[in-house]
């Protein structure tokens, strides 16, 4: 892992879109549509990785979100990149006050949390630690920030596992989502 470099971006995260959903779609090729979910299609409507238009299908159907993630919930996002290339990321929100943001309960949109959201690694560098430097980079920067730091996950993901290896509680289960936090 030592030739791995791994940035904090503070300000004009979505110049690093087409990275990032480069990053993204190959995440999806990897986990067979598994991730990012897209909950919010059936199964039907998911873009199917064998299909000829396979790429633009995903561009439709998850580019705007992507956009809107980072420009309108991500605050700061850590990048690791191998000889320039993009192979993982992690994001932080935690200015919550006037967001909307469906998956967290609104209990938890204070001043108090912090949430490490779109954690994912190329599938050519899985298993090889960088998910969890990402992650412990993430938390370590939320406890700087006096944020509790939270995830909100699907319970059928290979991630909820990860979570409870780094001291993650689940807090509650709501809507199809697990929420794990990490006290300070």
């Amino acid at each position: 892992m030592n030739d791995v470099s791994i940035k904090l971006v503070t300000e004009n995260i979505l110049e690093f879109y087409e990275e990032i959903f480069s990053l993204v779609m190959s995440v999806y090729i990897g986990t067979e549509g598994k991730y990012p979910a897209m909950e919010w299609l059936s199964p039907d409507e998911k873009p199917k990785i064998d299909s000829p238009d396979f790429e633009s299908d995903f561009r439709a159907k998850y580019g705007d979100f992507l956009k809107w993630r980072l420009s309108r919930e991500i605050d700061e996002i850590f990048l690791a990149h191998v000889s320039g290339k993009l192979i993982g990321c992690v994001g932080l929100n935690y200015n919550l006050k006037g967001k909307e943001i469906p998956w967290i309960p609104s209990e938890f949109m204070s001043d108090n949390y912090g949430f490490i959201e779109l954690l994912v690694v190329h599938p050519s560098y899985q298993g090889k630690g960088i998910g969890k430097e990402l992650f412990l980079k993430a938390l370590e920067r939320l406890r700087e920030l006096k944020k509790e730091g939270c995830v909100v996950t699907f319970p059928n993901l290979e991630a909820v596992s990860f979570y409870e290896s780094l001291g993650g509680v689940k807090i509650k289960e709501y809507d199809g989502y697990l929420l794990y936090c990490f006290k300070r």
